[in-house]
Protein backbone atom coordinates (compact mmCIF):
# COMPACT_ATOMS: atom_id res chain seq x y z
CA UNK A 1 0.00 0.00 0.00
CA UNK A 2 1.52 3.43 -1.11
CA UNK A 3 3.01 5.98 1.71
CA UNK A 4 0.40 8.91 1.82
CA UNK A 5 3.26 11.02 3.71
CA UNK A 6 5.64 10.17 0.75
CA UNK A 7 5.79 14.27 -0.23
CA UNK A 8 7.56 14.21 3.06
CA UNK A 9 9.91 11.51 2.88
CA UNK A 10 10.75 11.51 -1.00
CA UNK A 11 11.01 14.52 -1.44
CA UNK A 12 13.98 15.32 0.58
CA UNK A 13 17.23 14.41 -0.38
CA UNK A 14 18.17 10.38 0.19
CA UNK A 15 20.19 9.86 3.23
CA UNK A 16 22.89 8.70 0.46
CA UNK A 17 22.60 11.65 -1.57
CA UNK A 18 22.28 14.08 0.66
CA UNK A 19 25.66 12.31 2.28
CA UNK A 20 27.93 12.69 -0.57
CA UNK A 21 26.94 16.22 -1.32
CA UNK A 22 28.03 17.30 1.74
CA UNK A 23 31.13 15.07 2.02
CA UNK A 24 31.98 16.64 -1.91
CA UNK A 25 31.30 20.15 -0.02
CA UNK A 26 33.78 19.29 2.56
CA UNK A 27 36.21 18.30 0.81
CA UNK A 28 36.43 21.09 -1.62
CA UNK A 29 36.04 23.16 2.29
CA UNK A 30 39.45 21.14 3.57
CA UNK A 31 41.09 21.48 0.37
CA UNK A 32 43.98 23.59 0.60
CA UNK A 33 43.56 24.63 -2.70
CA UNK A 34 40.12 25.46 -2.70
CA UNK A 35 38.52 27.64 -5.24
CA UNK A 36 34.82 29.29 -6.13
CA UNK A 37 34.15 27.44 -8.66
CA UNK A 38 34.80 24.10 -7.13
CA UNK A 39 32.21 24.47 -4.63
CA UNK A 40 29.58 25.57 -6.76
CA UNK A 41 29.73 22.50 -8.46
CA UNK A 42 29.52 20.30 -5.23
CA UNK A 43 26.80 22.04 -4.18
CA UNK A 44 25.41 22.44 -7.97
CA UNK A 45 25.28 18.97 -9.14
CA UNK A 46 23.75 16.62 -6.60
CA UNK A 47 20.18 16.27 -7.88
CA UNK A 48 17.25 15.91 -5.23
CA UNK A 49 15.74 11.73 -5.34
CA UNK A 50 17.18 10.57 -8.50
CA UNK A 51 17.84 7.01 -7.60
CA UNK A 52 14.07 6.38 -6.22
CA UNK A 53 12.49 8.26 -9.00
CA UNK A 54 11.26 5.01 -11.08
CA UNK A 55 10.23 6.58 -14.34
CA UNK A 56 12.53 8.96 -14.99
CA UNK A 57 12.22 10.08 -18.73
CA UNK A 58 14.72 8.94 -21.69
CA UNK A 59 17.41 11.91 -21.98
CA UNK A 60 16.93 13.64 -25.59
CA UNK A 61 19.80 15.90 -26.95
CA UNK A 62 17.94 19.75 -26.42
CA UNK A 63 15.87 20.85 -28.85
CA UNK A 64 16.67 24.29 -30.48
CA UNK A 65 13.83 26.90 -29.86
CA UNK A 66 13.31 29.88 -32.13
CA UNK A 67 15.20 32.93 -30.76
CA UNK A 68 12.44 34.86 -28.81
CA UNK A 69 12.78 38.21 -26.94
CA UNK A 70 11.31 38.33 -23.28
CA UNK A 71 9.60 40.85 -21.39
CA UNK A 72 8.09 40.27 -17.39
CA UNK A 73 7.05 42.85 -14.99
CA UNK A 74 7.18 42.27 -11.11
CA UNK A 75 3.62 41.16 -10.21
CA UNK A 76 2.32 40.14 -13.66
CA UNK A 77 1.35 42.11 -16.73
CA UNK A 78 -2.45 44.05 -16.32
CA UNK A 79 -5.74 42.00 -17.84
CA UNK A 80 -5.62 43.85 -21.21
CA UNK A 81 -1.73 43.90 -22.27
CA UNK A 82 -1.94 40.42 -24.20
CA UNK A 83 -4.58 41.79 -26.49
CA UNK A 84 -3.32 44.52 -26.86
CA UNK A 85 0.39 43.46 -27.74
CA UNK A 86 -1.02 41.37 -30.53
CA UNK A 87 -1.95 44.40 -32.55
CA UNK A 88 1.19 45.72 -32.36
CA UNK A 89 2.59 45.69 -36.56
CA UNK A 90 6.74 45.14 -35.59
CA UNK A 91 6.15 41.67 -34.00
CA UNK A 92 5.16 39.00 -35.98
CA UNK A 93 4.09 36.60 -32.68
CA UNK A 94 3.12 36.88 -29.48
CA UNK A 95 2.15 34.51 -26.47
CA UNK A 96 1.52 35.72 -22.96
CA UNK A 97 2.17 32.85 -20.43
CA UNK A 98 -0.31 32.77 -17.51
CA UNK A 99 1.65 31.31 -14.26
CA UNK A 100 0.80 30.63 -10.63
CA UNK A 101 1.76 28.23 -8.00
CA UNK A 102 -0.44 25.48 -7.30
CA UNK A 103 -0.49 22.87 -4.95
CA UNK A 104 -0.27 19.27 -5.59
CA UNK A 105 -2.38 17.20 -3.10
CA UNK A 106 -1.90 13.94 -5.18
CA UNK A 107 -0.18 12.03 -7.83
CA UNK A 108 -0.54 8.99 -9.89
CA UNK A 109 1.71 6.83 -12.16
CA UNK A 110 0.20 5.37 -15.54
CA UNK A 111 -1.04 2.40 -13.68
CA UNK A 112 -2.63 4.13 -11.40
CA UNK A 113 -0.38 3.81 -8.06
CA UNK A 114 -0.13 6.85 -6.21
CA UNK A 115 2.96 8.44 -5.91
CA UNK A 116 2.34 11.40 -4.03
CA UNK A 117 -0.22 11.84 -1.47
CA UNK A 118 0.95 14.57 0.91
CA UNK A 119 -1.13 14.36 4.56
CA UNK A 120 -3.28 17.15 4.32
CA UNK A 121 -3.33 20.30 4.97
CA UNK A 122 0.18 19.72 3.35
CA UNK A 123 0.42 19.73 -0.52
CA UNK A 124 3.59 20.50 -2.79
CA UNK A 125 4.15 23.86 -4.58
CA UNK A 126 4.03 23.57 -8.30
CA UNK A 127 5.21 26.20 -10.61
CA UNK A 128 2.62 26.06 -13.25
CA UNK A 129 1.94 28.16 -16.48
CA UNK A 130 -0.38 28.01 -19.02
CA UNK A 131 -0.46 29.33 -23.22
CA UNK A 132 -2.85 29.47 -25.73
CA UNK A 133 -1.72 26.78 -27.89
CA UNK A 134 -1.99 28.16 -31.05
CA UNK A 135 0.08 31.34 -29.87
CA UNK A 136 2.48 29.20 -28.27
CA UNK A 137 3.19 27.28 -31.60
CA UNK A 138 5.83 29.61 -33.26
CA UNK A 139 8.51 29.73 -29.93
CA UNK A 140 8.45 25.78 -30.05
CA UNK A 141 11.48 23.79 -31.62
CA UNK A 142 10.26 22.53 -34.79
CA UNK A 143 10.73 18.57 -33.53
CA UNK A 144 8.35 18.89 -30.49
CA UNK A 145 5.80 21.41 -32.00
CA UNK A 146 3.68 18.70 -33.18
CA UNK A 147 3.71 16.82 -29.82
CA UNK A 148 3.36 19.38 -27.76
CA UNK A 149 0.78 21.23 -29.27
CA UNK A 150 -1.46 18.07 -29.77
CA UNK A 151 -0.98 17.21 -26.19
CA UNK A 152 -1.78 20.70 -24.87
CA UNK A 153 -4.73 21.06 -26.99
CA UNK A 154 -6.01 17.57 -25.93
CA UNK A 155 -6.20 18.66 -22.61
CA UNK A 156 -3.13 17.42 -20.92
CA UNK A 157 -0.35 18.71 -19.30
CA UNK A 158 3.25 19.08 -20.35
CA UNK A 159 5.81 18.31 -17.50
CA UNK A 160 9.54 19.53 -17.86
CA UNK A 161 12.44 16.56 -17.52
CA UNK A 162 13.26 17.94 -13.87
CA UNK A 163 9.44 18.56 -13.08
CA UNK A 164 9.13 14.47 -14.16
CA UNK A 165 12.21 13.44 -12.17
CA UNK A 166 10.81 15.13 -9.35
CA UNK A 167 7.53 14.09 -9.35
CA UNK A 168 8.46 10.42 -10.42
CA UNK A 169 5.34 10.38 -12.73
CA UNK A 170 5.74 9.89 -16.73
CA UNK A 171 3.19 10.41 -19.17
CA UNK A 172 -0.16 8.85 -18.41
CA UNK A 173 0.21 9.49 -15.11
CA UNK A 174 -1.92 12.16 -13.59
CA UNK A 175 -1.42 15.20 -11.24
CA UNK A 176 -3.88 16.52 -8.81
CA UNK A 177 -4.62 19.75 -7.45
CA UNK A 178 -7.65 19.74 -5.13
CA UNK A 179 -10.63 18.83 -7.22
CA UNK A 180 -8.77 18.73 -10.48
CA UNK A 181 -6.64 16.40 -12.43
CA UNK A 182 -3.99 16.61 -15.02
CA UNK A 183 -3.04 13.81 -17.24
CA UNK A 184 0.50 14.14 -18.12
CA UNK A 185 0.87 13.91 -22.02
CA UNK A 186 4.45 14.33 -22.64
CA UNK A 187 7.84 15.53 -21.33
CA UNK A 188 10.22 17.67 -22.97
CA UNK A 189 13.51 19.66 -21.98
CA UNK A 190 12.85 22.14 -19.37
CA UNK A 191 13.93 25.24 -21.79
CA UNK A 192 11.47 24.10 -23.83
CA UNK A 193 8.51 25.26 -21.68
CA UNK A 194 9.94 27.82 -19.78
CA UNK A 195 11.92 26.03 -16.66
CA UNK A 196 8.22 25.13 -15.45
CA UNK A 197 7.17 22.22 -13.69
CA UNK A 198 4.34 21.78 -15.64
CA UNK A 199 2.31 23.18 -18.60
CA UNK A 200 -0.97 23.45 -19.55
CA UNK A 201 -3.30 25.02 -22.25
CA UNK A 202 -5.23 28.28 -20.85
CA UNK A 203 -8.34 26.45 -21.03
CA UNK A 204 -7.38 24.03 -18.26
CA UNK A 205 -4.97 26.49 -16.97
CA UNK A 206 -8.22 28.51 -15.79
CA UNK A 207 -9.71 25.31 -14.17
CA UNK A 208 -6.38 25.08 -11.87
CA UNK A 209 -7.22 28.70 -11.34
CA UNK A 210 -4.06 30.12 -13.09
CA UNK A 211 -4.56 33.67 -13.79
CA UNK A 212 -1.89 35.60 -13.54
CA UNK A 213 -0.13 36.79 -16.92
CA UNK A 214 3.72 37.00 -16.12
CA UNK A 215 5.51 36.70 -19.32
CA UNK A 216 5.85 37.80 -22.85
CA UNK A 217 7.78 35.90 -25.51
CA UNK A 218 7.80 37.45 -28.74
CA UNK A 219 9.32 37.33 -32.35
CA UNK A 220 10.05 40.85 -33.93
CA UNK A 221 9.58 41.36 -37.72
CA UNK A 222 13.32 42.43 -37.98
CA UNK A 223 16.31 42.45 -35.28
CA UNK A 224 16.13 45.05 -32.48
CA UNK A 225 18.15 46.23 -29.16
CA UNK A 226 17.14 45.40 -25.89
CA UNK A 227 16.98 49.09 -25.61
CA UNK A 228 14.61 49.03 -28.25
CA UNK A 229 12.76 46.44 -27.47
CA UNK A 230 12.24 47.72 -23.57
CA UNK A 231 11.01 50.64 -25.04
CA UNK A 232 8.52 48.96 -27.26
CA UNK A 233 7.11 46.89 -24.27
CA UNK A 234 7.06 50.42 -22.14
CA UNK A 235 4.64 51.97 -24.78
CA UNK A 236 2.10 49.46 -23.69
CA UNK A 237 1.96 49.55 -20.37
CA UNK A 238 0.91 52.27 -17.92
CA UNK A 239 4.27 54.60 -17.17
CA UNK A 240 6.52 53.95 -14.70
CA UNK A 241 5.90 50.14 -15.14
CA UNK A 242 9.25 48.30 -14.07
CA UNK A 243 10.33 46.24 -17.03
CA UNK A 244 12.76 43.41 -17.74
CA UNK A 245 13.25 43.32 -20.82
CA UNK A 246 15.65 40.62 -22.57
CA UNK A 247 17.61 40.23 -26.43
CA UNK A 248 17.37 36.16 -27.61
CA UNK A 249 20.41 34.20 -25.61
CA UNK A 250 20.38 37.11 -22.70
CA UNK A 251 19.60 34.17 -19.71
CA UNK A 252 19.45 30.66 -19.52
CA UNK A 253 15.84 31.12 -17.95
CA UNK A 254 13.15 32.13 -20.77
CA UNK A 255 10.50 33.20 -18.41
CA UNK A 256 9.35 35.20 -15.47
CA UNK A 257 12.03 35.70 -13.02
CA UNK A 258 14.95 35.44 -15.52
CA UNK A 259 17.33 36.19 -13.44
CA UNK A 260 16.69 33.81 -10.60
CA UNK A 261 16.88 29.89 -10.74
CA UNK A 262 13.15 28.32 -11.63
CA UNK A 263 11.70 26.58 -8.52
CA UNK A 264 12.45 23.26 -10.39
CA UNK A 265 16.23 24.04 -10.26
CA UNK A 266 16.24 25.43 -6.59
CA UNK A 267 14.54 21.91 -5.49
CA UNK A 268 16.52 19.99 -6.94
CA UNK A 269 19.78 21.28 -4.69
CA UNK A 270 17.79 22.15 -1.94
CA UNK A 271 14.89 19.39 -1.78
CA UNK A 272 11.05 19.84 -2.00
CA UNK A 273 8.96 20.08 0.58
CA UNK A 274 4.81 19.96 1.21
CA UNK A 275 4.04 22.93 2.99
CA UNK A 276 0.29 24.58 3.38
CA UNK A 277 -0.77 28.38 3.70
CA UNK A 278 -0.81 30.36 6.99
CA UNK A 279 -4.95 31.29 6.91
CA UNK A 280 -4.27 34.78 8.14
CA UNK A 281 -1.34 35.62 5.71
CA UNK A 282 -1.46 33.20 2.87
CA UNK A 283 1.96 34.41 2.15
CA UNK A 284 3.34 32.81 4.78
CA UNK A 285 4.09 29.00 4.83
CA UNK A 286 4.38 25.94 7.45
CA UNK A 287 6.31 23.35 6.05
CA UNK A 288 5.98 20.17 6.63
CA UNK A 289 8.10 19.69 9.60
CA UNK A 290 9.76 16.28 8.25
CA UNK A 291 11.25 18.08 5.71
CA UNK A 292 12.80 20.87 7.78
CA UNK A 293 14.15 18.31 10.14
CA UNK A 294 15.95 16.54 7.47
CA UNK A 295 17.38 19.51 5.70
CA UNK A 296 17.66 22.77 7.74
CA UNK A 297 20.17 23.06 10.17
CA UNK A 298 21.02 25.51 13.09
CA UNK A 299 25.10 26.60 12.77
CA UNK A 300 27.43 29.29 13.78
CA UNK A 301 29.09 30.97 10.91
CA UNK A 302 32.13 33.53 10.57
CA UNK A 303 30.84 37.30 11.12
CA UNK A 304 27.07 36.99 11.64
CA UNK A 305 26.75 33.63 14.64
CA UNK A 306 24.07 31.36 14.83
CA UNK A 307 21.64 31.10 11.24
CA UNK A 308 19.63 28.34 10.17
CA UNK A 309 20.00 27.51 6.76
CA UNK A 310 19.48 24.18 4.36
CA UNK A 311 22.08 21.98 5.08
CA UNK A 312 23.29 22.76 1.57
CA UNK A 313 23.55 26.01 1.96
CA UNK A 314 26.38 26.46 4.65
CA UNK A 315 29.58 25.02 3.09
CA UNK A 316 29.20 28.24 0.09
CA UNK A 317 28.29 30.54 2.80
CA UNK A 318 30.76 29.66 4.98
CA UNK A 319 33.47 30.19 2.51
CA UNK A 320 32.21 33.72 1.98
CA UNK A 321 32.47 35.39 4.64
CA UNK A 322 35.66 33.72 5.36
CA UNK A 323 36.94 35.34 2.38
CA UNK A 324 35.26 38.70 3.71
CA UNK A 325 37.20 37.68 7.16
CA UNK A 326 40.55 37.54 5.18
CA UNK A 327 40.00 40.65 2.88
CA UNK A 328 39.89 42.24 6.41
CA UNK A 329 36.33 43.20 5.67
CA UNK A 330 34.24 41.73 8.72
CA UNK A 331 33.38 45.31 10.02
CA UNK A 332 31.59 45.82 6.82
CA UNK A 333 29.11 43.00 7.50
CA UNK A 334 26.67 44.71 10.66
CA UNK A 335 23.74 42.17 11.24
CA UNK A 336 21.85 39.49 9.23
CA UNK A 337 17.53 39.21 9.07
CA UNK A 338 18.08 35.23 8.74
CA UNK A 339 18.20 32.37 6.10
CA UNK A 340 15.65 30.54 6.85
CA UNK A 341 11.87 32.01 6.36
CA UNK A 342 9.01 30.13 5.40
CA UNK A 343 6.88 32.69 2.50
CA UNK A 344 6.85 33.50 -1.00
CA UNK A 345 8.36 35.58 -3.43
CA UNK A 346 7.66 39.19 -2.43
CA UNK A 347 5.22 37.80 -0.47
CA UNK A 348 3.10 37.29 -3.16
CA UNK A 349 -0.08 34.16 -2.52
CA UNK A 350 0.25 33.01 -5.84
CA UNK A 351 4.15 33.04 -6.54
CA UNK A 352 6.45 30.37 -5.31
CA UNK A 353 8.11 29.48 -2.21
CA UNK A 354 10.82 32.01 -1.91
CA UNK A 355 14.20 31.14 -1.81
CA UNK A 356 14.26 31.53 2.21
CA UNK A 357 11.52 28.83 2.24
CA UNK A 358 14.43 26.26 1.14
CA UNK A 359 16.60 28.30 3.58
CA UNK A 360 18.71 29.05 0.30
CA UNK A 361 19.09 32.27 1.09
CA UNK A 362 20.83 34.94 3.70
CA UNK A 363 19.91 38.54 4.22
CA UNK A 364 23.06 41.17 5.58
CA UNK A 365 22.67 44.25 6.58
CA UNK A 366 18.96 44.41 6.06
CA UNK A 367 18.45 47.96 7.67
CA UNK A 368 20.56 49.74 5.63
CA UNK A 369 19.44 47.57 2.25
CA UNK A 370 15.64 47.56 2.60
CA UNK A 371 13.65 45.80 -0.09
CA UNK A 372 13.26 48.57 -3.24
CA UNK A 373 15.44 51.04 -1.55
CA UNK A 374 18.96 52.15 -3.14
CA UNK A 375 20.80 49.26 -1.84
CA UNK A 376 24.50 50.57 -0.02
CA UNK A 377 26.18 47.10 0.39
CA UNK A 378 30.29 47.42 0.17
CA UNK A 379 30.51 46.14 -3.54
CA UNK A 380 33.84 44.23 -2.80
CA UNK A 381 31.61 42.12 -0.61
CA UNK A 382 29.53 41.36 -3.11
CA UNK A 383 32.13 40.61 -5.19
CA UNK A 384 33.03 37.84 -3.19
CA UNK A 385 29.64 36.81 -2.91
CA UNK A 386 29.29 36.54 -6.60
CA UNK A 387 32.69 34.65 -6.82
CA UNK A 388 31.49 31.64 -4.55
CA UNK A 389 28.42 31.26 -6.71
CA UNK A 390 25.75 33.69 -5.07
CA UNK A 391 23.45 35.94 -6.65
CA UNK A 392 22.96 39.51 -5.20
CA UNK A 393 19.44 40.99 -4.70
CA UNK A 394 20.93 44.53 -5.39
CA UNK A 395 21.00 43.57 -9.07
CA UNK A 396 16.82 42.18 -8.71
CA UNK A 397 14.12 44.59 -11.02
CA UNK A 398 13.47 45.83 -7.63
CA UNK A 399 16.25 45.87 -5.72
CA UNK A 400 17.09 43.57 -2.80
CA UNK A 401 20.30 44.94 -1.77
CA UNK A 402 20.73 42.88 1.35
CA UNK A 403 19.82 39.67 -0.38
CA UNK A 404 21.90 36.58 -1.31
CA UNK A 405 21.14 33.53 -2.79
CA UNK A 406 22.80 30.50 -5.00
CA UNK A 407 23.62 31.36 -8.41
CA UNK A 408 22.76 29.23 -11.58
CA UNK A 409 24.63 26.02 -10.91
CA UNK A 410 26.55 24.11 -12.91
CA UNK A 411 25.29 22.49 -16.61
CA UNK A 412 22.54 25.10 -16.47
CA UNK A 413 23.20 28.11 -18.99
Amino acid sequence: MPNPVRASARRTFPAVVLTLLIGLVALVLLWPDAQPTSAIRAAGATPAGGAQKSQAPETRPPPTSPPAYLAWVPGGFPSSFRDHVRTVDELTATAVVAGDTRWLTTSHDADGTIVDRPTPPFAIPIDAFAVNPVEYAPFLPDELRVEIIGELNAGKGILSTRSAELRGVGVGGTLTFGGQQVTVGAIVPDETIGWSELLVSRQVGERLGIVDDRYLLALPDETMSERAWESLVAGLLPEGTLIRSVEPGGTPYVRVGSGVNPPVVVKGVFGEFAAHADPADPAFLTIDPRWVRAHLRTKSVPLIGQVTCNAAFFPLLIHALREVERAGLGSLIHSTAGCFNARTVARDPTAPPSNHAYGAAIDINAPENAYGATPTMDERIVAIFERWGFRWGGDFLIPDGMHFELGTPVGVG
